[in-house]
């Protein structure tokens, strides 16, 4: 059976239909970066000999792509009070005129939400500590970065939690008619980069 999508047009949307569209875009986003991310680590891990030929733009590359995806994840799970994140987001759905359609889904997403605590908490830490902050511990331990290889269950993780994410949000707006999934998930477009170095 064909799936129906409705969509609701963005001006007739309300504040908090508005505020999970945007989410849910930034949700995208970081799942975005992540993917392309972790096929960057799996061109280094199979074509080192191909990444040599310009190793200070691939490095260039994983730093980018590493620093925005934490970043992004980090601003999406952001508990600071004038943050708008996936928490602050559940209790204004909460307290809204959608509590009473939406509370199964919200029941659903916060038990979920708790299961990513730990990996949240390093996320936010990893922000703080060195991405947003020169903080004290990074001189005492040289250490305490992560090193961007496949082997760390980290990134694995993280594709996870951003895939959880962005279908937690489209769960959210589906409960009150707006379920047209606004991001389609990016393919591993690097790998065309060998295919195009080997014939010429």
């Amino acid at each position: 059976m064909e799936q129906k999508y409705t969509v609701i047009d963005w001006d007739d949307k309300d504040d908090i239909q508005k505020l999970l569209t945007i989410l849910e875009c930034d949700a995208a986003s970081a799942l975005n970066d992540a993917l392309q991310f972790k096929y960057v680590l799996e061109l280094f891990d199979e074509h080192l000999d191909f990444i040599n030929k310009a190793p200070c733009f691939w490095m260039g590359v994983i730093t980018s792509l590493r620093y925005s995806m934490l970043m992004q994840t980090a601003r999406l799970f952001d508990e600071s009070k004038d943050a708008i994140g996936i928490r602050k987001i559940l209790n204004i759905v909460e307290q809204s005129k959608y509590r009473d359609t939406a509370k199964d889904v919200l029941c659903g997403v916060r038990n979920e939400y708790d299961g990513y605590q730990n990996l949240i908490e390093d996320i936010r830490n990893m922000r703080d500590k060195i991405y947003a902050h020169n903080d004290k511990s990074l001189y005492k331990d040289w250490n305490f970065d992560r090193d961007a290889t496949l082997d760390d269950p980290l990134w694995g993780r993280l594709i996870e939690l951003l895939r959880w994410a962005k279908d937690s949000i489209l769960s959210l707006r589906s409960t009150y008619g707006d379920n047209f999934p606004l991001y389609f998930e990016t393919k591993n477009d690097v790998k065309n980069l060998l295919s195009d170095d080997r014939e010429n």
